[in-house]
């Protein structure tokens, strides 16, 4: 028997077409935020990567899209691209990811990519759907698709809303198994559950669903699943852990999603079906924008001026910026963090007024940014001004509240930091200013814990 490849599948997952990093250091030379153009390029690349590697089907394993509600640029970016698939002839099939899956009743932004005219079927619940375009075991949340008629190669695609816990209340059971006799992948978009570890995406959005463990020992060829981030398989069901059928992989997606991702590889999954019956996953990897995560500096011990010299010598090795990527994507900036770890308020305080100076010595990066990790108490803040009590009855102690220490405390975090960060530096800094003043010149409250 012969291992000649009979037949060439396509998974990527996780696009999130349309996000866009909050605090970049600039807009993208075309206008919109440059995380933005980057998730368009690659997925540009992929599909081309693909069609250049003669796949027969293509799989979007969920996420298509970063908002349930898409903008208008996002799905004419997401068309453009897939019209390269289609003037190739390929099949694909779409899954529902939890960015893709509304509120409520709302039809997933999934049936935006339901084009069977031209070739393409996504998975989702849709009550209004006519009988003919509707594809079992359960239409919406199970369907089995066969994308090469003359092969028995089946993807058992189970979305987001299919992992709903409520379901079997309503008489839907999702039950997927392997099909006799033929090449059976299960395919889902949720948190994979293994050995007591959990793997998704760090940043949820929506609902929570896992895909049980217990699913993927069901006999299936190979499971590729998305949700989380970081591609390749789950560690003790890949190829190294003497697995050869029933391995579990995941998509991965095709940019980091600021660090909240780990900084690794993209691109997509190229599944292989050969004659004798085996089916091989290989990761295919193509370009992604330079990204780095200084090492962490422990404050503990250091003056802020040491500090300080420690990120202006690690700033001052480079210009930031990569000649490849300035022209596969437009712009060759860097994206940068330095975390600084065990910080007091003082020093907070101090290395804060340097914010502008590292601006500056970051140099052509596309983002800069420096957070705070284990920050120590200040001595004002939204803090105890006493050791936490043990409440017995309704005793209890006063705390105060220094709403300017507060303030301060949290001009580089949640969403007054990433306000403050797209404002220019000649309007950033009075801002700050102006809100210190009026915040100190408030008296001091006092209020219950």
């Amino acid at each position: 028997m012969t291992n000649d490849v009979i037949l060439k599948a396509g998974f990527f997952g996780c696009a999130h077409a349309g996000y866009g990093m909050r605090g970049m250091a600039r807009k993208h030379p075309a206008g919109p935020n440059i995380r933005e153009v980057d998730g368009y390029v690659t997925y540009e690349l992929v599909q081309r990567d693909m069609i250049s590697k003669g796949v027969d089907c293509q799989i979007n394993g969920g996420d298509g899209f970063h908002v349930h509600h898409p903008s208008v640029r996002a799905v004419n970016e997401e068309r453009r691209v897939d019209a390269l698939r289609i003037a190739a002839g390929i099949p694909a099939v779409v899954n529902t990811g939890n960015h893709d899956a509304g509120a409520g009743t709302s039809v997933s932004a999934a049936a935006l990519l339901h084009q069977p005219d031209l070739g393409r079927l996504a998975v989702f619940p849709d009550p209004g759907r006519a009988v003919d375009d509707l594809i079992g075991p359960q239409p919406g949340y199970y369907e089995v698709h066969q994308p090469i008629p003359d092969v028995p190669f089946y993807l058992h695609v189970v979305s987001h809303n299919g992992l709903d816990p409520r379901l079997p209340e309503r008489g839907i059971i999702v039950d997927p198994q392997p099909i006799e006799g033929g090449v059976n992948i299960l395919v889902s978009h949720g948190i994979f559950s293994a050995d007591g570890r959990l793997f998704g995406a760090d940043d949820r959005h929506g609902a929570e669903r896992v895909i049980p463990e217990e699913w993927v020992n069901r006999g299936w060829d190979q499971s590729i699943l998305s949700d989380y981030h970081t591609p390749g398989p789950i560690p003790g069901f890949g190829p190294d852990d003497g697995r050869e059928r029933g391995q579990v992989w995941m998509t991965g997606s095709l940019i980091g999603r600021g660090f909240s991702d780990e900084i690794c590889a993209r691109g997509w999954l190229l599944l292989e079906l050969t004659t004798d019956g085996r089916v091989t996953v290989t990761p295919q990897y193509v370009w992604r924008r330079p990204q780095i995560d200084f090492d962490t500096i422990d404050a503990r011990g250091k003056t802020i001026e040491q500090i300080n010299t420690i990120i202006r010598e690690r700033l001052a090795e480079s210009d930031w910026w990569d000649d490849e990527s300035a022209e596969i994507s437009g712009d060759g900036g860097y994206i940068l963090r330095q975390k600084i770890s065990y910080t007091t308020g003082g020093q907070r305080h101090g290395l804060r007024a340097l914010a502008g100076e590292w601006a500056a010595a970051a140099g052509r990066a596309a983002y800069w940014a420096f957070a705070w990790e284990h920050p120590l108490p200040s001595d004002g803040g939204l803090r105890l001004a006493t050791e936490p009590e043990t409440r017995t009855g309704s005793d209890h102690r006063r705390r105060t509240v220094d709403l300017a220490q507060a303030f301060t405390d949290r001009t580089d975090e949640g969403r007054l930091g990433a306000m403050l960060r797209a404002m220019a530096e000649d309007i950033r800094t009075p801002v700050i200013a102006h809100a210190h003043r009026a915040l100190a010149e408030l008296a001091p409250a006092e209020e219950s814990a």
